[in-house]
């Protein structure tokens, strides 16, 4: 993916106000539940895809050491503005030949697999996320799914005949990604191969988000102790296998 299609992306929408509206809150805390799952002091963190560092630098004000590796200039502009100041530098999540071999305790690989699109380019990214990690270290890997894409963008916008007509839905309402797309949607069929392709275990795998993507209007609607309820239901049934593949992300919890 050109990085001028992803900047443009990030400039029209930026990832810096996502997580501060209220679907991005739920993915932010649940994410930031998990990670306290597996997090000690004095470890070394990695965050690769950094966005505007709004994981950084929550984990730096709770005393984390934490290198930040961002590809788009405007989210490391923006990042740069935070505080606390954070060592975040410029760089492509399928070659950190900058960063030495088993840095990091825990790597976060956040944002990075949902561009780089087909199993080649994604498991570039993998491999050396695995690569930087300690042996016995994890990694947090994020997806987009597929049924988000067909429930959101194919059904709802009334776009799924002809999508299906040009190909770019299967017949098994797996979204096909073409030349030049900014997304790639994936099942967790297909995010277990390319943990066996990596030479990586599963520790748990959640849904950050839930059905907090197509509950936007709700959820703005809410009292704000309602609001607090939904964000603690959605850490408590994130691991849950019957829904994990429903929402719009998924994070994988991998060992190295």
């Amino acid at each position: 993916m050109a990085l001028s299609n992803i900047e443009k992306h990030y400039n029209k929408h930026p990832e810096d106000l996502r997580l501060l509206r209220r679907h991005g809150i739920v993915e932010f805390q649940t994410t930031m539940h998990h990670l306290h799952r597996f997090l000690q002091p004095g470890q070394q963190l990695l965050d690769i895809g950094a966005g505007t560092g709004r994981y950084t630098s929550a984990l730096m004000s709770e005393g984390y050491a934490v290198k930040a590796i961002e590809l788009v200039r405007r989210n490391i502009e923006v990042f740069l503005k935070r505080e606390p100041a954070a060592d975040v530098v410029q760089g492509d999540a399928r070659n950190l030949s900058f960063i030495p071999d088993a840095t990091a305790d825990v790597t976060l690989l956040l944002g990075p697999l949902y561009h780089l699109i087909g199993d080649d380019e994604k498991l570039k990214a993998l491999r050396e996320a695995k690569r930087v990690t300690k042996p016995g270290g994890v990694i947090f890997v994020a997806y987009l799914m597929n049924e988000y894409s067909i429930l959101s963008y194919c059904f709802d916008e009334d776009r799924i005949g002809d999508l299906l007509a040009r190909g770019v839905v299967d017949g098994n309402f797996h979204v096909q990604v073409q030349d030049g797309e900014l997304y790639d949607y994936l099942r967790l069929e297909d995010v277990d191969r390319l943990n066996a392709a990596a030479g990586l275990q599963r520790v748990t795998i959640f849904s950050p988000d839930g059905a907090a993507d197509y509950m936007r209007t709700r959820l703005n609607q809410m009292s704000d102790e309602t609001f607090q309820h939904f964000i603690e239901y959605q850490k408590v049934i994130s691991e849950r296998s019957d829904l994990i593949g429903a929402g719009s992300h998924v994070v994988d919890v991998v060992k190295v």
